[in-house]
């Protein structure tokens, strides 16, 4: 009887230790804090645009800022919480700076922050910037939820540090949405993430080359490069 208790009392003893260590343990890192998507707050970026034209071997450069700022929290028709981003516009002006600029609405965006991942409709097109969890080397279609060509995107870099404008940042992620490089033409899409922030740098180039080659000196191209760098950020 004895020898019976013992036993009793040893497994109880066991599912207990076994069920405290699992009351311990950390819950597993989904990557939430890469798109916090936290009402009120925003994001403030310097834009750098160029566009590349032939035959008159010449090229358009544009400067401005962008500001992104999560404004409203309603429910779309699949009953959904969603995010109304706002982007407001300020174009560069040697003369005068930004501070002393007023915003102007350039377009308004939506996004829905789910527990499998982030989709954000920018100009009518629903892309999935990232699924949940997220991990490096993660890949996923980021045209999943849009009528248009399906498009791989791949997690590269993932919670490495970055710097952009004096801001470092001790974790972030590179979301490749686009990526080729021929002698005839070079695509480039690419986004960068901070945890607890948001969307901190991004890229899109497509341009080709008249020549056919990247090596060729002088050579002349046509399209364009975007990119986009946060300047600061917080909640208002």
């Amino acid at each position: 009887m004895k020898f019976f208790k013992a036993i009793v009392f040893c497994a109880m003893l066991a599912g207990f230790i076994s069920c405290d260590k699992h009351h311990n343990e950390a819950p597993p890192d989904m990557g939430y804090d890469y798109y916090p998507g936290k009402l009120h707050s925003y994001i403030i970026y310097d834009v750098d645009s160029f566009s590349y034209r032939q035959p008159a071997n010449d090229s358009l450069k544009y400067k401005f800022q962008i500001k992104e700022k999560f404004e409203e929290l309603f429910y779309d028709n699949q009953g959904r919480p969603t995010l109304k981003i706002v982007r407001y516009k300020k174009v560069y002006n040697p003369n005068i700076p930004y501070s002393q600029m007023a915003w102007t609405i350039q377009d308004v965006w939506m996004a829905n922050i789910t527990k499998t991942d982030v989709e954000v409709v920018e100009e009518n097109i629903r892309y999935t910037k990232l699924p949940f969890p997220v991990k490096n080397n993660s890949t996923w279609n980021g045209t999943a939820h849009a009528d248009t060509v399906e498009c791989d995107y791949n997690c590269k870099e993932f919670d490495v540090s970055s710097s952009y404008n004096g801001l470092t940042f001790a974790k972030t992620l590179t979301v490749n949405q686009s990526y080729s490089s021929t002698l005839i033409d070079y695509h480039n899409h690419n986004e960068r993430y901070a945890r607890g922030v948001g969307l901190i740098y991004k890229e899109i180039s497509d341009y080709s080359y008249q020549n056919g080659s990247v090596l060729t000196p002088g050579h002349r191209y046509e399209g364009i490069h975007y990119v986009m760098t946060i300047n600061s950020f917080g909640v208002e």
